[in-house]
């Protein structure tokens, strides 16, 4: 599967992401733990979990993730599942297998890996929990330790999410690349007031889920972590987790410090007004997504909020993009 996904990059073929695995698996009814989100669901309720990436594959993905972006060792202790984190993980790669098995296994599926530098949250909201954070080398142990599962579970690939700092992101993606597999890595941003990008910000981008002690994050900026991910020598790097109008200025940025493959996967939801979400319909959606592959994207999908629906108008908008080839 690697050399399958290696020449579709080398011949600059689109190449199709699934959409939101989380989000999913709750809008499809499994129940999210207060704290560590959809990172129990591999054990509670794998049935819809596979069924989530069923659809993608029906939708039409060409890579499907495993459901594992929330399921390091300090965010399942605070679901009393620390001693199931290798178990947890390692179904999740299996459900992702079992699904592109059933619905296609003549095509090839690559099935990517997630990882994050995700903490558990303060249940009612999403700031950390300080009863679960790990010392530094209690956090580099836990990120060996899924990057490990990962690989030796089967996934093609290590997908880095919403990485938003130098030093715990670097020691998420040192994790990934110890283990030989290419490493696609995802950054997330904020649309600063001029129209440029920031690194992703939580007081900017969720004030009203954080607890009234949160730390205030400082504004970083965006090429700073750009050029910082540089070092790891990543096969893709993109802009992910972003509302549809920060990820056009990430992925300006990212184009002038980036020379590989880009990849863009987007959030559905923004927020219109204090407390107030809305959602990117799927034909909106689905325009963006082909303005940007006709920008220079090869990679493109969609995250949180981003439903089936999203990713099958997407498919059915890419066909006539010039140079694309499935």
């Amino acid at each position: 599967m690697n050399m399958i996904l290696d020449n579709k990059l080398k011949n600059k073929e689109i190449i199709v992401l699934d959409g939101a695995t989380g989000s999913e698996i709750a809008r499809l009814g499994a129940a999210m733990n207060s704290s560590a989100w959809c990172g129990v669901a591999n054990k509670t309720h794998p049935g819809i979990v596979r069924e989530v990436h069923e659809e993608y594959v029906r939708a039409g993905a060409d890579i499907v993730t495993a459901n594992t972006f929330s399921t390091s060792r300090h965010i399942l202790a605070s679901a009393g599942l620390a001693d199931e984190t290798v178990s947890i993980n390692a179904r999740a790669v299996e459900l992702a297998r079992e699904a592109v098995d059933n619905v296609s296994p003549e095509r090839p599926i690559a099935v990517a890996g997630s990882m994050s530098n995700m903490r558990a949250w303060i249940p009612g909201t999403v700031s950390p929990d300080p009863r679960f954070l790990p010392t530094p080398e209690e956090e580099s142990n836990n990120y060996q330790e899924v990057a490990q599962t990962l690989a030796e579970s089967g996934v093609d690939l290590i997908l880095m999410e919403m990485m938003t700092d130098i030093d715990r992101s670097s020691m998420a993606i040192s994790a990934a690349v110890e283990t030989g597999l290419p490493v696609w890595i995802g950054n997330s941003c904020t649309l600063r007031d001029d129209g440029s990008a920031s690194v992703w910000n939580q007081h900017s981008e969720e004030p009203q889920r954080l607890s009234p002690d949160h730390i205030k994050s400082e504004d970083k900026s965006y090429e700073t972590l750009i050029e910082s991910m540089l070092s790891f020598q990543p096969q893709v790097m993109g802009v992910m987790h972003s509302t549809i109008e920060t990820t056009n200025a990430g992925l300006q940025t990212l184009f002038e410090h980036w020379q590989g493959p880009v990849m863009a996967y987007p959030e559905t939801y923004s927020e219109v007004e204090k407390g107030i979400i809305d959602q990117v319909e799927p034909a909106i959606f689905a325009e963006h997504c082909r303005d940007w592959v006709e920008s220079g994207v090869q990679i493109i999908g969609g995250c949180c909020g981003t439903t089936i629906e999203h990713i099958r108008s997407m498919v059915n908008e890419l066909p006539d993009v010039v140079g694309i080839r499935r």
